[in-house]
């Protein structure tokens, strides 16, 4: 299963937005705020700011904006930077307020963590930086991607005011993983008992990386019959950044009776990958990300060991996708949309449906797709439930390559 999203998050404090009548108070016509610029422009600090303008305000009053300014702060992720009143002549009816940028001194690890880490990579995070909560999270999230991998964090005060280290632990128990499956998900015709394995390296070059190969065939087919697969991956992190590689490849073999034998027919298929991916947004409730793909795919069909020439592909183009996760109470709603080009790389080659514009090896694919899924509990017990929709766009006829079906083995 994948890893579990890192979701930190502060004690959220209901403060009231009216201020209160107090006595004594000072007519503010302006509250001027410094220390924005080391934040992003579009955090909404003046708007808050604003108010508190026009008002009377005693100390509760200037109290109360000032938690609702440190509250953008906290929501937005910047937990250790505060707003502070410095001594002023309030008679001036302009009230000042500064905001104390909660900086990182350090980052650094526990005594016990292990060694075999590389901090920059998979941290985005940097010394001298803001203190962003996100930063953390997506940092913990790249450190702890595996099973074999525990990380936790700590936020400890430095020396110098608005200065913090970040310190983690981070262990990890083993460096490989096996493991195996045993299923009837086959098809009668290659075999419908299907048997593998596949073998991880976690962190293999220490950098929160990933590689396995993964390998299964039919089990016990009987002769003139089976399938195999094997497949190649590996993915490094860095940062807000996912880069990865994929190389997969197919066999399969069927008998069919012929008029008078019987007639073999196999075939084989190859696909590589290379994708880039970027969190584009996040923050305690919902994900926004960017992914970009390039696919070669290639496929031959052979009967009695001749090639079926009208049935070879070798298709090439890429995806550009976007995709936003948004936490619901207990559920999670996935959605995306993702565009696909064909193109002529890589030695592709038109599709045989092309001279009968039957279908098109450069397809222009639109797809959406979402997913609600969440817990469940019925008569004190706990359930699950999962739905999704897909919908597939395409202004010219595809191959069947390019094409999807809506029905499965564990959908109808």
């Amino acid at each position: 299963p994948p890893p579990a999203d890192v979701r930190l998050s502060v004690p959220e404090k209901a403060v009231s937005s009216a201020f209160p009548v107090e006595t004594p108070c000072f007519p503010l016509s302006h509250v001027r705020l410094t220390g924005t610029e080391n934040f992003p422009h579009w955090l909404p600090f003046r708007r808050v700011a604003q108010q508190g303008e026009n008002h009377c305000l005693g100390d509760k009053g200037i109290s109360r904006l000032m938690t609702q300014l440190q509250d953008q702060l906290i929501n937005h992720g910047y937990v250790t930077s505060r707003v502070l009143a410095p001594r002023q002549d309030l008679h001036t009816q302009t009230l000042k307020l500064v905001v104390i940028p909660g900086r990182i001194r350090h980052i650094r690890y526990t005594p016990d963590s292990g060694h075999y880490i590389q901090r920059f990579t998979p941290f985005p995070a940097r010394e001298g930086n803001l203190l962003d909560l996100r930063d953390i999270e997506q940092g913990l999230e790249n450190l702890q991607r595996f099973p074999t991998v525990q990380a936790d964090m700590n936020i400890v005060p430095a020396e110098q005011p608005g200065e913090s280290d970040i310190v983690l632990d981070w262990r990890q128990s083993r460096h490989w993983r096996v493991a195996t499956y045993l299923d009837d998900t086959g098809s009668k015709s290659t075999g419908r008992y299907q048997g593998g394995f596949t073998f991880f390296l976690d962190n293999p070059l220490a950098l929160s990386d990933l590689f396995y190969l993964s390998g299964g065939r039919d089990i016990h087919a009987s002769a003139g019959k089976g399938s195999q697969n094997d497949t190649l991956y590996y993915s490094l992190p860095f940062g807000y950044w996912m880069a990865s590689v994929t190389a997969s490849h197919y066999d399969y073999t069927q008998t069919i009776a012929g008029l008078n034998q019987a007639i073999q027919y196999r075939g084989k298929s190859k696909n590589l990958s290379v994708q880039l991916s970027r969190v584009l947004h996040r923050n305690a409730d919902q994900k926004t990300g960017l992914n970009g793909e390039i696919y070669r795919r290639a496929s031959r069909n052979f009967i009695d060991n001749t090639e079926i020439d009208v049935q070879r592909r070798e298709t090439a183009g890429w995806k550009l996708g976007l995709s936003h996760q948004h936490y619901i109470g207990n559920a999670t709603l996935d959605a995306r949309v993702t565009y696909q080009q064909g193109m002529r790389w890589f030695g592709a080659q038109p599709a045989p449906e092309e001279y009968r514009n039957e279908g098109t090896a450069l397809p222009k694919i639109t797809q959406f797709s979402a997913t609600l899924a969440g817990p469940l509990t019925l008569f004190s017990q706990p359930f699950s439930y999962q739905t999704q929709y897909l919908r597939q766009i395409s202004a010219s006829p595809l191959t069947p390559q390019d094409r999807f079906s809506i029905g499965g083995r564990w959908t109808v």
